[in-house]
């Protein structure tokens, strides 16, 4: 029995199905990636969150600062809200931190915020809270936690 090898024709169908396959494959790995960095930041933000609402429950208000990067808090909240206080969202960006004056009625009010992908506030819309991401271009927008809930976020299954 002779053996051949592969045609042209054989090799070229095998190429073109490899190249199908990717063409359908790599934009759902790119959104899957992309979904992971931000459910990575959701976590963290709920974490952070987290500390502050126990801070607030043992001092009554909400550590202070407006528009200041979150690792700016290290010094009030670890070790003892939080072991490690997450600094930077899933894409790299800082995480943002404002609160209310103290003393006020509104002391113990505060958020946290994302500037998403491209780590560009695009402006916070309380009226529409959670949105749905259609498209690559949906990881832009910013993500927001205030007073233990997102306020402005992905929607969530």
């Amino acid at each position: 029995m002779k053996r051949r090898g592969f045609t042209l024709i054989e090799l070229l169908i095998v190429i073109a199905i490899i190249g199908i396959v990717a063409a359908i494959a790599i934009p759902n790995l790119l959104t899957a990636l992309q979904k992971g960095k931000q459910k990575a930041t959701m976590g963290d933000m709920k974490s952070i969150g987290n500390a502050i609402e126990s801070y607030i429950t043992d001092l009554y208000m909400a550590p202070q600062g407006t528009g200041i990067a979150i690792g700016d808090l290290n010094a009030v909240l670890s070790p003892f809200y939080i072991k490690v206080l997450p600094r930077q969202d899933g894409w790299g960006g800082p995480f943002m931190y404002t609160a209310s004056p103290a003393p006020g009625p509104d002391q113990d009010v505060y958020s946290i915020v994302s500037y998403g992908r491209g780590s560009v506030a695009t402006g916070i819309n309380t009226l529409n809270s959670p949105y749905i991401i259609t498209t690559m271009a949906g990881f832009e927008n910013d993500i927001c936690y205030s007073n233990g809930n997102f306020t402005y976020a992905p929607k969530v299954k």
